[in-house]
């Protein structure tokens, strides 16, 4: 009888040891959603037209700003405009170059800052 007790005690607590580590080995799964928005600049020249076919250079931060790091680019349209789209929440820079009147190269460039669920509209000019 003192035998049968004992396996059946051994048995009950290799269930319970299976059961935990069992238990212990579950992981939940913990989504974090992060709404973005979108920055549309818009390029102009020194008299205030639009730049059209004109390639704009978008900055994550200041510090890749100032290390011409760009992220993406994208073209200016007919309207001399560009949308960079589902940008995390966060102050973006931008910059883009022209010939002027005269053969020098322009370069015109400016920040702002993006809110999740927002669309934010800059201008840069010289």
């Amino acid at each position: 009888m003192q035998k049968i007790y004992t396996s059946r005690k051994a048995i009950l607590y290799f269930f319970l040891f299976f059961t935990l580590l069992t238990v212990a080995g579950c992981r939940k799964e913990i989504v974090v959603v992060v709404e973005t928005g979108d920055l549309v600049v818009n390029a102009r020249d020194g008299a205030g037209a639009s730049l059209v076919g004109h390639t704009v250079y978008l900055y994550n931060n200041q510090a890749d700003f100032n290390n011409n790091l760009y992220s993406q680019t994208r073209i200016t349209d007919n309207s001399g405009q560009v949308v960079f789209l589902n940008l995390y929440p966060g102050i973006y820079y931008a910059d883009c170059d022209f010939t002027g009147m005269l053969g020098q190269t322009i370069i015109i460039s400016g920040s702002g800052s993006v809110s999740a669920g927002y669309e934010t509209t800059i201008t840069i000019r010289p």
